[in-house]
């Protein structure tokens, strides 16, 4: 049986759903304990809850209550009950999936 591989999840605040593309192993995103309280880490997911800044490779992602930024990238939403799927990819492109209420 060949294994099919699953890029990182991260969960934020159970509003933003990034996924990682490309990227195998949740230990290499890095983030401030005082920032984010780990919810809960699989093989392939990240749940977070907090505000502040998480690394990936050589990338920053900023959470804030209503926006997230990939390096300068920034995906806001006037919307506290949406739910947003994005996929960041190591290059620093951005694409963003549905949308959708919580």
């Amino acid at each position: 049986m060949q294994r099919i591989p699953h890029d990182v999840v991260l969960h934020i605040n159970d509003k933003w759903h990034v996924m990682l593309i490309n990227e195998n192993q949740t230990n290499h995103i890095r983030f401030d304990s005082q920032q984010f309280k780990l919810i809960k880490q699989d093989k392939a997911n990240l749940w977070l809850s907090g505000m502040g800044e998480l690394r990936w490779q050589q990338h920053s992602i900023t959470v804030k209550e209503l926006d997230l930024t990939f390096n300068k990238t920034v995906i806001s939403t006037s919307k506290k009950l949406l739910v947003v799927n994005l996929f960041f990819y190591p290059d620093g492109r951005v694409l963003k999936g549905k949308a959708g209420l919580k």
